[in-house]
């Protein structure tokens, strides 16, 4: 099955404010395999919309190249580059039936009608809107205007779909539903996706690899739980996750021990020698839910309780430093509690103080 690669190299764009130029990419190189869903990640105001337009063509790079199948199209128009983008608005045309949108890309194309009836049921049905072609976008829930839109950018058959956070107006229930439904379509038909979004469970469970962008650049691309688990630097430690990631300045001493706030946590020799070398000073990250509660060395003080159904956040003082704790059960700890905090050395990242970056290989 034919399917499409996308490269950008070295990508720059800015744009004019008050007569001066703002950077808005600053160098992003990545290569979008061909047949994943990759989402591209970032808070808003990073640059991810317009780093999918300059894939689209509806943005020309100042500097950079976009290659599709190994191909420049820097000078192809967006109608050339063999591809079709959902946009956030979905865009789908008010006067015309949903049968009229899903057909409308076809019309300009001027496929023959018999051609454009079929495939326009048969993408209907794919998205389960066939027994809506007659309504109009009046007629429809937010979550049907969406299938429209995707029904209407896959008509044409190509094989590769920019999406422009597309799940952002429709209310959390179907939101899920909707990324389900968006991932088995992926799958099904084989088609690369690009995805941008600042939703990190939508990047969590819809991708097959995620590109964080950043200040720019491309912070890390990985798989979704590899970038969880073991995060590139402390932006992206501090980023990922919600609640993101604890990150604890301290001192290493006697090259086994990691003091902070006049705390200690052991570190095995094998990990101390493996990964920290001769820093004196460092880093570590820990996610929330790898802190036992009621055990352990460290003490700390409740500050803050957050109940969230099945499981509370928590937020606790370690002299001046604040750690977050998920604790796996739903009777309610009390503000100023004393507590117990397990730091197992196992779950930890060790950053370098100086750079942010990881120090595990």
């Amino acid at each position: 099955m034919y399917m499409v690669r996308v490269t950008l190299r070295d990508i720059y764009k800015s744009f004019k404010h008050k007569k001066q130029a703002v950077s808005v990419l600053s160098g992003v190189n990545l290569e979008i395999n061909e047949g994943q869903f990759t989402v591209i990640l970032a808070p808003s105001g990073e640059g991810k919309t317009t780093l999918l337009r300059v894939i689209a063509g509806l943005e020309r790079p100042d500097k950079g190249d976009v290659l599709i199948d190994g191909k420049n199209v820097n000078d192809y128009p967006p109608k050339d580059r063999n591809l079709a983008m959902v946009f956030q608005n979905y865009a789908v045309y008010p006067f015309l039936t949903v049968y009229g949108n899903i057909a409308f890309p076809l019309k300009v194309m001027h496929v023959a009608k018999d051609e454009i009836d079929r495939r326009v049921k048969t993408v209907a049905k794919m998205l389960q809107v066939d027994g809506l072609l007659d309504r109009k976008p009046t007629q429809l829930s937010g979550g049907q205007r969406q299938r429209v839109a995707i029904a209407r950018a896959l008509v044409k058959g190509t094989k590769l779909l920019l999406m422009d956070e597309p799940l952002s107006n429709l209310d959390a229930q179907l939101r899920t539903l909707a990324r389900a439904e968006l991932k088995q379509l992926q799958k099904k038909l084989g088609i690369t996706v690009v995805y941008v979004t600042h939703d990190q469970s939508e990047a969590m469970v819809l991708a097959d690899r995620v590109a964080i962008l950043h200040a720019g650049k491309i912070e890390e691309v990985d798989d979704p739980l590899s970038i969880y688990r073991q995060p590139l630097n402390t932006w992206v430690a501090g980023f990922i996750g919600n609640p993101p990631m604890n990150l604890i300045e301290g001192k290493l001493v006697k090259k086994r021990t990691f003091a902070f706030n006049k705390s200690k946590i052991k570190i095995p020799t094998t990990v101390a020698k493996r990964i920290l070398g001769n820093m004196e000073t460092a880093i570590v990250g820990i996610r929330p839910e790898d802190i036992k509660l009621g055990s352990g060395d460290i003490k700390g003080t409740v500050t803050l309780v957050e109940p969230l159904g099945s499981q509370t956040l928590l937020h606790v003082a370690v002299g001046d430093t604040q750690i977050k704790v998920i604790a796996f059960h739903t009777h309610m700890i009390e503000l100023n509690r004393k507590v117990s905090l397990d730091l197992s050395s196992n779950s930890m990242v060790f950053f370098d103080k100086r750079t942010g970056k990881t120090v595990m290989g």
